[in-house]
């Protein structure tokens, strides 16, 4: 609750991601390296401790990050079901001629850990320099036209439902590039509208 809480509060989800991940990987290369059976225990809260909210924030992270809705579905469901095979592969990392430390199940685990974290680096400073290039090509969002990604329901207040909030001014339209587009048209840009940021 507490990452879900602050990754809204701040509109970031990679650093989270990375420092539960970090977690995880403490975990998994404490369960690779010692074999005290309660230190082990410490190193399994650990490593599934990390995964649980880092699973939830990157849902999240992939659901504010990609417009409009029918986009946003297709990318979740594929994400869900590649996180899904995840139950196949592990009867076949974690076998019985492996117990009772599974290291082949624990290295697979740390390697995909590992993996994530630099992945998540990467996306946080890929979108971070897409909002940025995004800043110098049509200038810092307004109040009235962010587009941040998320579900609002008020222009005015946080302004982050593209579909409600996407069309601009006529200025606006002018300074996009989009003067020449209809309402809907200019709705369906969803995550490349000009005034679309990513969060980070």
């Amino acid at each position: 609750m507490i990452t879900a809480y602050f990754s809204d509060k701040y509109a970031r989800r990679s650093i989270f991601i990375i420092f539960w991940l970090a977690i995880s990987i403490v975990g998994y290369t404490i369960l690779i390296a010692v074999k005290h059976l309660i230190i082990n225990y410490l190193a399994v809260i650990l490593a599934a401790g990390g995964l649980s909210p880092c699973i939830a924030t990157c849902i999240a992270f992939l659901s504010g990050n990609i417009s409009p809705h029918t986009k946003r579905a297709t990318a979740l469901a594929f994400m869900i079901s590649v996180g899904n095979i995840g139950g196949v592969i592990s009867g076949q990392l974690y076998r019985t001629q492996d117990a009772p430390r599974f290291i082949l199940g624990h290295a697979v685990n740390l390697g995909f850990c590992a993996f994530g974290v630099i992945n998540a680096v990467i996306l946080l400073f890929g979108l971070r320099a897409e909002n940025r290039r995004r800043d110098r090509l049509y200038g810092p969002t307004r109040s009235s036209v962010v587009l941040v990604s998320g579900e609002s329901t008020s222009c005015e207040t946080d302004v982050q439902n593209l579909d409600i909030c996407g069309v601009g001014s006529e200025e606006d339209r002018r300074r996009w590039g989009y003067e020449n587009m209809s309402e809907q048209e200019i709705r369906e840009l969803g995550d490349q509208h000009a005034a679309w940021r990513y969060i980070l």
